[in-house]
């Protein structure tokens, strides 16, 4: 599946804009995806009725990590991202560098809500996304082949990335020490959607901050403490819709 890779770094990166076409049955977005070698056009079909039950859906992390993995409509874009690819650490790199890539924006500045966790039908239809938004994206599309990959998300003090299976990954994507975390004796590995890090490296951004929980089927607490001070703080801050995003 992945042929020789045209570009010698497998990398899409820079600034993506798209344009929406609208059928009976589908929402075709394209992305003009910026390339060491140009610009290519990358042409993503979501059907209509994905996209209207995820916004109709309960925002919730739950929900949104399962209607992620089964997205079958990622499977066509999973293959145009990586069909140049000629190793598994390229194919891995062209896709974490078009989710990177799409516009970061805030819920409050994209919705008006304080909490809104998006679908990826909803995160590719509308362009943007915030990071749990992003990192939501990415799990589902690591689900698709060339990699299905088991994922799952990370939640570290305000912010979200995607979790894939050490073992799993290529070993030149890795960082030098990657950040792992131990979910039922699987060893899983910190992947940012908001940056092109190495795999297991934190966004600048945000610093190394204590990873308070994660969720793969179920949710696994890894830092009582600290989650119950980010827990009084979205209280005490007013701020219960933060919370029940995660239910």
């Amino acid at each position: 599946m992945l042929a020789t890779f045209a570009t010698g770094i497998g990398a899409v990166a820079g600034c993506v804009s798209s344009a929406n076409e609208r059928d009976r049955e589908t929402i075709v977005r394209h992305y003009a995806v910026s390339t060491s070698t140009g610009n290519e056009t990358v042409r993503i079909a979501v059907p209509k009725s994905v996209y209207q039950a995820a916004r109709e859906a309960t925002a919730a992390i739950p929900d949104a990590l399962t209607a992620a993995r089964n997205s079958t409509f990622l499977t066509d874009l999973v293959q145009r991202l990586t069909a140049a690819a000629a190793t598994l650490h390229e194919a891995l790199r062209a896709v974490r560098s078009f989710v990177d890539s799409i516009d970061y924006a805030t819920d409050q500045e994209s919705t008006g809500r304080t909490e809104y966790v998006r679908r990826p039908s909803e995160t590719l239809v509308d362009g943007e996304g915030d990071c749990d938004d992003k990192a939501v994206l990415l799990a589902g599309l690591l689900s698709r082949p060339p990699f299905e990959y088991q994922t799952g998300l990370v939640f570290p003090p305000n912010h979200c990335a995607t979790l894939a299976p050490l073992t799993a990954l290529p070993a030149e994507s890795l960082s030098a020490e990657p950040l792992t975390v131990t979910v039922d004796r699987t060893a899983f590995v910190y992947l940012e959607s908001v940056a092109m890090v190495p795999a297991g490296h934190w966004a600048a951004d945000y610093g190394e901050d204590p990873i308070l929980a994660s969720y793969t089927d179920f949710w696994h607490v890894h830092d009582v403490d600290s989650l119950l001070a980010a827990a009084q703080r979205a209280v005490t801050g007013n701020d219960i819709s933060s919370l029940r995003a995660f239910v």
